[in-house]
C-alpha cells in the first residue's frame, strides 16, 4: 500500500475552511485510488454558500489532477434540485437553522455537481424514488449522494441505500452502497 502526501485545496480568502484531499493506492485491489474531502458540514443558507465555494475548488482540483473514472460521494448536507423537505420532521436544532436562514432550502451545491458533468448514481437506477437518507431512524430527506462523471455512468452497476436495522446506531445518516467497476 502506498499513500501520497495529502494536499489542500484552499477556498478563496475570507473562508475559514479548506478541503483536504488525500490519495491512497491499494495494490491488487478493485479500488485504486481514494480521495477524501471534508467540507462545510452543517446545513444552513450560510454553509450552503461555503459548500458552493468549497465544491468549486474541489471540482477545479479534480479537473487538474484526476483522469478517468472517479466518484464524488458523501454527505453533502443539501437537497438536490426539485427535492422537497418537510420542515416539521427536522430535528429541532436543524429547524432553527432553516428558520434563521429565511426558511429557504438551497440546492446550488448539487446543481453545481450536475452542471460540472456528473450524474447522480442513485438516480441512475431509482427514478421517482425519494432516496431518503436522513435521519437514519426516520428518514425523510436525502442529503447523501454518489456522483460519477456522465461519461462513466455505465461503470455504476448499482447504488442502494442500506436500511439495515443497525444503521441508526452507526450514524444519523443511512449509508449508500455503490457497486462500481474501477477496471
Amino acid at each position: 500500500m502506498s499513500r501520497s502526501a495529502p494536499y489542500a485545496i484552499s477556498p478563496p480568502p475570507n473562508f475559514p475552511s479548506a478541503i483536504i484531499v488525500s490519495s491512497l493506492s491499494l495494490p491488487r485491489s478493485r479500488f485504486t485510488k481514494t480521495r477524501q474531502a471534508s467540507a462545510s458540514a452543517l446545513y444552513s443558507a450560510w454553509t450552503e454558500q461555503h459548500r458552493v465555494v468549497e465544491l468549486r475548488a474541489l471540482l477545479a482540483n479534480i479537473a487538474r489532477h484526476q483522469r478517468g473514472f472517479h466518484l464524488l460521494a458523501g454527505d453533502f448536507n443539501t437537497l438536490a434540485p426539485g427535492d422537497l423537505l418537510d420542515f416539521r420532521k427536522l430535528p429541532n436544532r436543524l429547524r432553527a437553522l432553516v428558520w434563521l436562514s429565511g426558511g429557504k432550502i438551497r440546492w446550488r451545491t448539487i446543481q453545481l455537481v450536475l452542471d460540472a458533468g456528473y450524474v447522480d448514481a442513485y438516480r441512475l437506477g431509482h427514478q421517482g424514488i425519494s432516496g431518503f437518507t436522513f435521519p437514519s431512524w426516520a428518514p425523510h430527506v436525502r442529503l447523501d449522494y454518489v456522483f460519477t462523471p456522465a461519461g462513466f455512468s455505465n461503470r455504476v452497476h448499482s447504488c442502494e441505500i442500506v436500511t439495515h436495522p443497525a444503521a441508526p446506531a452507526a450514524s444519523d445518516h443511512l449509508p449508500l452502497l455503490a457497486e462500481v467497476d474501477f477496471a
